[in-house]
Protein backbone atom coordinates (compact mmCIF):
# COMPACT_ATOMS: atom_id res chain seq x y z
CA UNK A 1 0.00 0.00 0.00
CA UNK A 2 2.74 2.71 1.09
CA UNK A 3 4.54 1.57 -2.63
CA UNK A 4 1.29 2.57 -3.94
CA UNK A 5 1.35 5.77 -2.75
CA UNK A 6 4.45 6.69 -3.53
CA UNK A 7 4.47 5.91 -6.48
CA UNK A 8 1.01 8.07 -7.43
CA UNK A 9 3.08 10.57 -5.81
CA UNK A 10 5.34 10.34 -8.08
CA UNK A 11 3.29 10.47 -11.17
CA UNK A 12 1.52 13.36 -9.96
CA UNK A 13 4.83 15.31 -9.66
CA UNK A 14 5.80 14.42 -12.71
CA UNK A 15 2.80 15.53 -14.49
CA UNK A 16 2.61 18.83 -12.51
CA UNK A 17 6.20 19.51 -13.51
CA UNK A 18 6.05 19.72 -17.19
CA UNK A 19 2.77 21.80 -16.76
CA UNK A 20 5.05 24.38 -14.13
CA UNK A 21 7.53 24.95 -16.84
CA UNK A 22 5.28 24.99 -19.64
CA UNK A 23 3.76 28.18 -17.77
CA UNK A 24 7.26 29.40 -16.92
CA UNK A 25 8.09 29.10 -20.48
CA UNK A 26 4.92 31.46 -21.48
CA UNK A 27 5.96 33.94 -18.72
CA UNK A 28 9.54 34.31 -20.36
CA UNK A 29 8.19 34.55 -24.18
CA UNK A 30 6.07 37.27 -22.68
CA UNK A 31 9.35 38.93 -20.67
CA UNK A 32 11.53 38.18 -23.62
CA UNK A 33 9.08 40.25 -25.80
CA UNK A 34 9.02 43.11 -23.11
CA UNK A 35 12.77 43.21 -23.02
CA UNK A 36 12.97 43.76 -27.17
CA UNK A 37 10.81 46.28 -26.70
CA UNK A 38 12.28 48.16 -23.77
CA UNK A 39 12.40 51.67 -24.61
CA UNK A 40 16.37 53.23 -23.20
CA UNK A 41 18.87 51.64 -21.08
CA UNK A 42 17.03 51.84 -17.86
CA UNK A 43 14.38 49.57 -19.07
CA UNK A 44 17.14 47.10 -20.55
CA UNK A 45 18.72 46.79 -17.55
CA UNK A 46 15.45 45.75 -15.67
CA UNK A 47 16.46 42.12 -17.61
CA UNK A 48 19.14 41.13 -17.14
CA UNK A 49 21.46 39.81 -14.40
CA UNK A 50 24.62 42.39 -13.28
CA UNK A 51 27.18 39.54 -14.44
CA UNK A 52 25.93 38.78 -18.39
CA UNK A 53 27.92 37.38 -20.58
CA UNK A 54 26.77 38.78 -23.99
CA UNK A 55 28.04 37.53 -27.73
CA UNK A 56 27.12 39.74 -30.46
CA UNK A 57 28.84 41.61 -33.82
CA UNK A 58 31.56 42.81 -31.63
CA UNK A 59 32.55 39.95 -29.56
CA UNK A 60 32.11 38.89 -26.13
CA UNK A 61 30.63 41.86 -24.02
CA UNK A 62 28.40 42.44 -20.55
CA UNK A 63 26.00 44.38 -18.98
CA UNK A 64 27.85 48.04 -19.04
CA UNK A 65 27.96 47.45 -23.10
CA UNK A 66 24.29 46.07 -23.65
CA UNK A 67 23.43 49.62 -21.83
CA UNK A 68 25.58 51.44 -23.19
CA UNK A 69 24.29 50.28 -26.85
CA UNK A 70 20.61 50.39 -25.70
CA UNK A 71 21.32 54.40 -24.69
CA UNK A 72 22.66 55.02 -28.26
CA UNK A 73 19.99 53.18 -30.09
CA UNK A 74 17.16 54.94 -32.18
CA UNK A 75 13.99 54.84 -30.89
CA UNK A 76 11.82 51.88 -32.36
CA UNK A 77 9.59 52.76 -34.98
CA UNK A 78 7.43 50.02 -34.75
CA UNK A 79 6.62 46.77 -32.55
CA UNK A 80 8.90 44.16 -31.53
CA UNK A 81 8.75 41.20 -33.38
CA UNK A 82 9.68 37.82 -32.39
CA UNK A 83 8.94 34.44 -32.89
CA UNK A 84 9.43 30.67 -33.42
CA UNK A 85 9.96 30.35 -29.83
CA UNK A 86 11.84 27.44 -27.78
CA UNK A 87 12.20 27.15 -24.25
CA UNK A 88 13.62 24.51 -22.18
CA UNK A 89 14.40 24.27 -18.56
CA UNK A 90 17.47 23.17 -17.18
CA UNK A 91 16.68 23.30 -13.74
CA UNK A 92 13.58 24.63 -11.61
CA UNK A 93 15.27 28.40 -11.93
CA UNK A 94 17.49 28.00 -15.21
CA UNK A 95 15.93 28.07 -18.74
CA UNK A 96 17.72 28.56 -22.28
CA UNK A 97 15.48 30.12 -24.64
CA UNK A 98 16.11 30.17 -28.62
CA UNK A 99 13.72 32.19 -30.98
CA UNK A 100 13.72 34.56 -33.91
CA UNK A 101 13.38 37.99 -34.41
CA UNK A 102 12.76 40.47 -37.27
CA UNK A 103 13.19 44.43 -37.82
CA UNK A 104 15.31 46.39 -37.51
CA UNK A 105 17.96 43.71 -37.34
CA UNK A 106 16.89 40.58 -38.59
CA UNK A 107 18.49 37.64 -35.84
CA UNK A 108 18.41 34.49 -34.18
CA UNK A 109 18.76 34.48 -30.37
CA UNK A 110 19.76 32.81 -27.32
CA UNK A 111 19.19 33.70 -24.15
CA UNK A 112 19.78 31.61 -20.93
CA UNK A 113 17.60 32.88 -17.89
CA UNK A 114 18.05 32.54 -14.24
CA UNK A 115 15.38 32.85 -11.49
CA UNK A 116 16.74 35.23 -8.81
CA UNK A 117 15.30 36.33 -6.05
CA UNK A 118 12.17 35.18 -7.85
CA UNK A 119 12.92 36.68 -10.89
CA UNK A 120 13.48 35.73 -14.07
CA UNK A 121 16.39 37.82 -15.61
CA UNK A 122 19.00 36.83 -18.72
CA UNK A 123 22.08 35.67 -17.53
CA UNK A 124 24.07 35.38 -21.14
CA UNK A 125 22.49 36.17 -24.39
CA UNK A 126 24.07 35.54 -28.19
CA UNK A 127 22.56 36.90 -31.37
CA UNK A 128 23.25 35.98 -34.93
CA UNK A 129 22.11 37.78 -38.06
CA UNK A 130 19.59 36.07 -40.24
CA UNK A 131 21.78 34.60 -43.08
CA UNK A 132 24.89 33.57 -41.43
Amino acid sequence: MKIRKIAGLVICLGLIAPAANAGDADALIQLDKEWGSAPGPDAVAHFITDDLLALGPTGVTGKAEMIEAAASADAPTGPYVAGDYEVRFLSKDIAVMVHSAGAPDPHWSMHVWQKLDGKWRVAATAAIPVGE
